[in-house]
């Protein structure tokens, strides 16, 4: 069993969370931006919808009840989780995948509500590690690429608007729910106009930000970089989350004492470190 030396990231979702075949997709931007601080755990689910995703959040995340009080190892903390669903549950309403609005809003909600409630059964935000929380719309479509005429008629350009605008309308709420220094705080990402506004239209000008209509390319995810960066550099600032403001977990090569190998184990950080 691999014993935590840092804290974790988790990124929820579909497919476009889950892809790695994509260079500089959201796990390849994350893993980079925080290499050697954060262990990224990766928990998108190809073809998932938050109807078929909410059940499995007990199997992700360590309950309360889990950690003895006399454990000498310290459960590892979420100290940032990204949450992007939509793009299957926005399908039509005659196709597997569809999840109605309302309980696609329903099951966002629930999702944030285990992880800031004070009742929730997991260990996750606490007063030594901040939770960062950031909700991620879908993106829109472009089913001319999706060749398949099945597969690009499961899916309608404004149906998916509904469902990143309900996003950002959730975001907005539980913006309202935040406190000055509390122990979790939110933003929201819009990528359905951002992509939109960039290309500049609704045909052929979104080709580049697609590998297929659906999944993003690497410009794709260049969008949704821009704008996270942004909230972890300024929204963020201050919680430790920020990639401009945290060290190395392990110390870098150049500040060891080089006649000590021990000196990688003295310098590094807590809070895994052993006494």
């Amino acid at each position: 069993m691999a014993r935590p030396i840092q804290d974790a990231i988790l990124l929820m979702g579909d497919s476009i969370t889950s892809r790695q075949d994509v260079p500089l997709s959201l796990n390849a931007l994350l893993s980079e931006s925080y290499r050697r601080t954060f262990d990224i755990l990766n928990r998108g689910l190809g073809a998932y919808n938050t109807r078929f995703y909410l059940p499995l959040l007990d199997q992700f995340l360590l309950r309360n009840t889990d950690s003895p009080s006399n454990s000498v190892i310290r459960p590892q903390q979420i100290r940032l989780v990204t949450i992007w669903f939509g793009a299957n549950d926005a399908v039509l309403p005659s196709f597997l995948q569809h999840v109605p609005l309302y309980e696609y809003t329903t099951n966002l909600d629930n999702l944030l509500e285990k992880f800031t409630s004070g009742d929730s059964p997991y260990t996750v935000a606490s007063q030594d590690g901040p939770l960062n929380i950031v909700l991620i719309t879908p993106p829109p479509i472009y089913p001319d690429m999706m060749g398949d005429a099945d597969f690009a008629g499961q899916r309608e350009l404004e149906n998916t608007r509904k469902y990143a605008e309900a996003v950002l309308d959730l975001g907005k709420r539980w913006k309202a729910k935040e406190s000055d220094g509390g122990i979790w705080r939110i933003a929201t990402v819009d990528m359905f106009d951002g992509i939109l506004e960039l290309a500049g239209g609704k045909g052929e000008e979104l080709i580049p930000y697609f590998t297929d209509g659906l999944h993003l390319s690497t410009l794709g995810y260049g969008v949704l970089w821009t704008k996270l960066s942004q909230i972890l550099e300024n929204d963020f600032k201050g919680r430790a989350i920020s990639p401009s403001e945290i060290e190395f977990t392990v110390p870098d090569w150049s500040i060891l004492d080089h006649s000590d190998p021990h000196s990688a184990v003295d310098k590094m950080k807590g809070p895994y470190k052993r006494a």
